[in-house]
């Protein structure tokens, strides 16, 4: 198992598009890559990544904005799971499939949310 570090950082807003050009048009930092079918993007903000997430909308809709998780890459996201579940990390959000994306969530001590993933398609390193 390895946790090769930090991945991104997700943030959820109701303004969008207003969001996404703040970063990319008035900040100037690039989108590095997306979630196809969605309006997810992930925009290289120097050092790691912003994961910048609409509102969701809906009957199970998370409606707050703002920070939502911590994401960490690693090289097996099942092995890095067997490793940490071990260790006695309670995770909440068993190893699954999202599109190309190996993902589990757990939580750190004071409930704040994060993410263990791999994906061939999401790395920039």
């Amino acid at each position: 198992m390895a946790i090769l570090g930090s991945h991104h950082i997700a943030l959820r807003t109701n303004r969008f598009a207003e969001m996404k050009a703040f970063y990319t048009e008035k900040l100037g930092f690039p989108v590095v890559g997306s979630i196809e079918g969605s309006d997810i993007c992930f925009i290289d903000i120097g050092g790691t990544t912003i994961e910048l997430l609409p509102t969701e909308e809906g009957a199970n809709a998370k409606p707050m904005c703002g920070f939502v998780h911590l994401a960490f890459e690693t090289d097996d996201t099942d092995a890095t799971y067997a490793e940490l579940t071990a260790k006695g990390v309670t995770f909440h959000v068993l190893p699954r499939d999202a599109g190309d994306i190996r993902l589990a969530f757990f939580k750190d001590p004071d409930g704040n949310e994060l993410e263990i993933f791999h994906s061939p398609t999401l790395t920039w390193r």
